[in-house]
């Protein structure tokens, strides 16, 4: 199977079983799950594991933030802008990848401008199990996935595709 046929299908899976397990545990916003599963997805094995680690702790560190915003600081954009700022200079001195900066400020924006004040630690727990069921999912369809290795070596088999595809996951990332 060509492999763009092959990673159409496995992203597609992923997304549905994430998505059909979101909505079996009747998640308010199961349509993160599925997401999370395609960006995922979209990486080789080896990748995928380092994306979902980065999504996984940029996601914690957003809702977190995002659920002390929402209980104990007035919200303004300017604690939002604060707040940002915070959660840039925690994965700095955590050392961590820009990337997770990146997913824990959308993971941050989803739930400050979403939630009930009442609710935000429950929004803030839906949306962390919601990107890590997706994450879960996309990494067990990859590993599962049948020619997996034969997939993985088309991708890196010639020297500038590989030097094409790590540039584009450095600008990705």
């Amino acid at each position: 199977m060509r492999a763009s046929i092959s990673s159409a299908l496995q992203i597609a899976l992923a997304a549905v079983l994430s998505l059909a397990l979101a909505q079996a545990l009747q998640l308010p916003d199961a349509y993160w799950a599925p997401i999370s599963a395609i960006v995922c997805s979209l990486e080789a094995l080896d990748r995928a594991f380092e994306t979902a680690r980065r999504r996984l702790i940029g996601t914690l560190l957003g809702v977190v933030l995002a659920a002390l915003q929402g209980s104990f600081v007035p919200q303004s954009l300017l604690s939002y802008g604060i707040f940002i700022g915070l959660l840039g200079w925690l994965c700095y001195k955590a050392r961590l990848h820009p990337s997770s900066l990146r997913f824990g400020a959308i993971a941050f924006t989803v739930v400050v401008t979403e939630a009930d004040r009442a609710t935000i630690w429950l929004t803030a727990s839906t949306r962390f199990i919601d990107v890590a069921l997706g994450i879960v999912v996309a990494l067990l369809v990859i590993q599962c996935w049948p020619g997996r290795s034969a997939l993985t070596a088309n991708k890196t088999s010639s020297p500038s595709s590989s030097k094409d595809s790590t540039k584009q996951h450095q600008d990705q990332d």
